[in-house]
């Protein structure tokens, strides 16, 4: 394993390395002290850097504890992490155990994790639980250790900052886990919308959720959040059902048609737009035709997406930053 650096050299000259600088110039190449690379060793330069590091170290630490841990016995890893109170810390130590869960394919590694997420007294200690998890197969985790911890109950969570931990995890591994493909990371998302009690945090989660493999029932569930008291999640809703797979964009469309007719609000009607729009190019245009003059104040947005439309772009990005472009 690793030979960790004597007091001597520190810190300091770690950053100096990290940010490309070498060894000091009035200084030969220091001695290095071989020393055992234990769970514990790796945390006290965890909290060293935690508290006094730069940024490039605190990443280098945490970096280091998730490939030493690969090599790590689980129990010890699973013990210090019962043991840890410091959030920052608890987090690192977190991720490392649920890199090597998921290296080894073994879910139940994360038991210790998921029980502090759900269960710790500290709501700070219970978001650095959350967070550890980020960028994991942490839906099939917690499948696999029998749905005991699910995102359903710890978007409920009294804490603001474990409900956004759980926004943030959601959307990270629908993102750069599965890239958006994953039809059960995608699912869960709307349901854990649905289960939320924070508008805001089910709003964004609809907001950027991934349709393009859900199902019916689950296009048919963020349909009804068209009818939320919220308006800030009923566009999301509308945001959403734009990205409903094939099968279920004929529902959909209808879906965003009664929504921009019946719902006042502004800002929903913009999304509504946008999903029709994103649902179909050839269909979109007539429908976006026969919009004009339900409200005059969105007459200008339906000619942007008109003349945006017309340019044929094969691209969702590239025919919504054209739109954008014409509403500045």
């Amino acid at each position: 394993m690793h030979a960790l650096m004597n007091k001597r050299w520190g810190r300091g000259l770690l950053v100096s390395l990290l940010l490309g600088g070498g060894w000091p110039a009035s200084a030969a190449a220091p001695l290095l002290t071989p020393e055992t690379c234990s769970v514990e060793t790796m945390l006290r330069d965890v909290r060293a850097a935690m508290k006094d590091g730069s940024p490039a170290l605190r990443h280098y630490v945490k970096a280091r504890l998730r490939e030493a841990a690969l090599a790590m016995p689980a129990a010890e890893l699973q013990a210090a992490l019962e043991r840890e109170h410091q959030p920052e810390v608890l987090e690192a130590l977190g991720a490392a155990l649920a890199t090597k869960a998921s290296h080894a394919e073994s879910p139940g590694l994360v038991q210790p994790l998921l029980a502090r997420a759900a269960g710790d007294a500290d709501p700070a200690a219970r978001a650095a639980a959350v967070r550890a998890l980020r960028a994991t197969p942490s839906v099939e985790f917690m499948a696999k250790n029998g749905g005991v911890v699910t995102y359903e109950q710890l978007v409920r969570d009294s804490s603001p900052e474990v409900r956004q931990a759980v926004a943030d995890n959601l959307l990270a591994e629908s993102a750069q886990v599965y890239s958006g493909h994953d039809r059960t990371v995608s699912e869960t998302t709307v349901s854990v919308a649905s289960a939320a009690e924070d508008p805001a945090v089910a709003a964004r989660l609809l907001g950027e959720v991934s349709m393009e493999a859900v199902g019916h029932e689950t296009v048919e569930r963020v349909t009804r959040h068209l009818k939320a008291e919220s308006p800030e999640l009923r566009a999301a809703a509308a945001t959403a059902l734009g990205g409903s797979p094939g099968a279920e964009a004929a529902g959909a469309r209808r879906a965003l048609v009664e929504a921009f007719r019946g719902d006042s609000n502004p800002a929903v009607r913009k999304a509504a737009l946008q999903g029709i729009a994103r649902l179909g190019q050839a269909s979109a245009r007539p429908l976006l035709e026969s919009l004009r003059g339900v409200d005059a104040r969105m007459d200008p947005e339906i000619d942007a997406w008109l003349s945006a439309l017309k340019l044929n772009l094969q691209e969702w990005h590239l025919l919504l930053r054209e739109k954008q472009r014409l509403r500045r």
